[in-house]
């Protein structure tokens, strides 16, 4: 199969990025409960994340679930109820598979270098027994730190998983939809970014406003937990379901803009009709 690239990368006015958003909510109302559930499903798989060497291999196979993900909106969009097995389809996908690794291992070496030049040797500071008790959970640890280096230490992550975001938010899709090898679908991703950064802006500016309240509400029930108090426990459920919305939302323009910018060939897309169930 050659892998060419497509061959034209729309260029759409900045407004078309509120029409994203608000065709994700639409999409998302199609099947809430099942999109819902996907997420939720997702987002268990990311909470190994910081779990030692399980975590390595959960962030290389970020693409991978990212795809199933946005696989999930392209079946409601065209009328289908998509399953939990949506997440599984990438990895029995001959051909994908494999670049879809491949760009997860090049987004966690480049986050990777991203922190470690951030932090320019801070973390050499902090007691390697503070790191231990962290790795294992113990939130009490965090108030052993400088807050300056804690704060340093997020702004790094944040800028490494915001780089990592923006070198495969059309690579993936790219991948998985358009069978696009790694090396390809990153540079056409790139290419797809700069030339539609007003509508990217768009949406990066409003969802970055919705993130706010969540942020807050997270950061309350985090400061509540660190200080050995309880959080309400209608907070911890409204954060249960508030967390999995936003991140539908951030999917689900992401697959609009990917299906304006680059189009979807129907003769590509990895999906197969069979009683509701959904084979790759």
């Amino acid at each position: 199969m050659s892998d060419k690239p497509p061959q034209l990368i729309q260029k759409l006015p900045a407004a078309r990025g509120l029409a994203w958003v608000a065709g994700s909510w639409e999409l998302l109302k199609r099947q809430p409960l099942r999109l819902l559930l996907v997420s939720l499903f997702f987002q268990f798989f990311l909470s190994f994340s910081q779990a030692g060497a399980l975590g390595l291999v959960v962030i290389l196979c970020l693409p991978v679930l990212s795809a199933g993900l946005l696989h999930a909106f392209f079946l409601v969009e065209q009328g289908e109820k998509p399953l939990l097995a949506v997440m599984f389809m990438p990895f029995a996908a001959k051909g994908r598979v494999g670049s879809l690794l491949l760009l997860g291992a090049v987004s966690m070496v480049i986050a990777l270098l991203v922190v470690t030049f951030a932090l320019a040797g801070q973390v050499l500071d902090i007691d390697p027994e503070i790191i231990l008790r962290i790795e294992q959970g113990d939130l009490d640890a965090l108030q052993l730190i400088d807050p300056q280096v804690l704060e340093s230490a997020v702004l790094a992550m944040a800028m490494g998983a915001a780089i990592s975001g923006c070198i495969s938010y059309f690579a993936v899709p790219l991948i998985w939809f358009r069978q696009y090898k790694m090396g390809s679908a990153l540079i056409m991703g790139l290419k797809a970014l700069g030339r539609n950064w007003k509508p990217l802006l768009v949406i990066g500016l409003f969802l970055g406003l919705l993130a706010v309240p969540i942020a807050l509400l997270f950061g309350y029930f985090y400061l509540s937990m660190l200080n050995g108090g309880t959080a309400p426990t209608i907070l911890g459920f409204l954060l249960l379901l508030l967390g999995p919305l936003f991140q539908l939302m951030v999917f689900g323009s992401q697959y609009l803009a990917f299906r304006d910018i680059f189009g979807l060939d129907q003769e590509t897309v990895p999906v197969k009709k069979s009683n509701d169930q959904l084979v790759a």
